[in-house]
């Protein structure tokens, strides 16, 4: 018999608010649950960036966000009922990746919650490329 486990997507210790969250939660057999904690499973120093201490890997939550979407597709399920995350949640998102043109759309009703978690986390975040930009305008004045 396979034992299975619960896992936040964005750990308690990173975001205790999570931790109630449906859409912040997946079912992982022991061996993937112990896979993904053992590289860093500490207390997060805020200080530093995301993934610093190799615990938050933002390509494994727009993995894990993705495969609860496509989960609710598959069953025909209502996203954000499903797979709710709150409106504060959302916003420590925002604060960690940029995309209020995103963060709008879910707030109107043109995107999921869902949704939104999986697209922002996929791709590299907006700071980091202003922060490129503004590297190389340095050095080509």
């Amino acid at each position: 018999m396979m034992k299975l486990q619960a896992h936040h997507v964005i750990r308690k210790t990173l975001y205790p608010w999570g931790v109630f969250e449906l859409g912040n939660g997946v079912t992982l057999c022991h061996e993937c649950h112990g896979r993904i904690h053992a590289q860093f499973n500490g207390r997060p120093n805020l200080s530093l960036p995301l993934g610093a201490e190799q615990g938050d890997d933002q390509d494994e939550w727009a993995f894990l966000f993705g495969l609860l979407r496509d989960d609710a597709v598959r069953q025909g399920l209502d996203e954000d009922e499903f797979y709710y995350l709150g409106d504060h949640m959302l916003k420590f998102f925002v604060h960690c990746q940029g995309y209020e043109d995103l963060h709008g759309m879910v707030m109107r009703g043109e995107m999921s919650r869902i949704m939104f978690a999986h697209e922002i986390w996929r791709p590299m975040p907006q700071a980091w490329y202003t922060n490129l930009a503004s590297e190389i305008i340095k050095l080509n004045l």
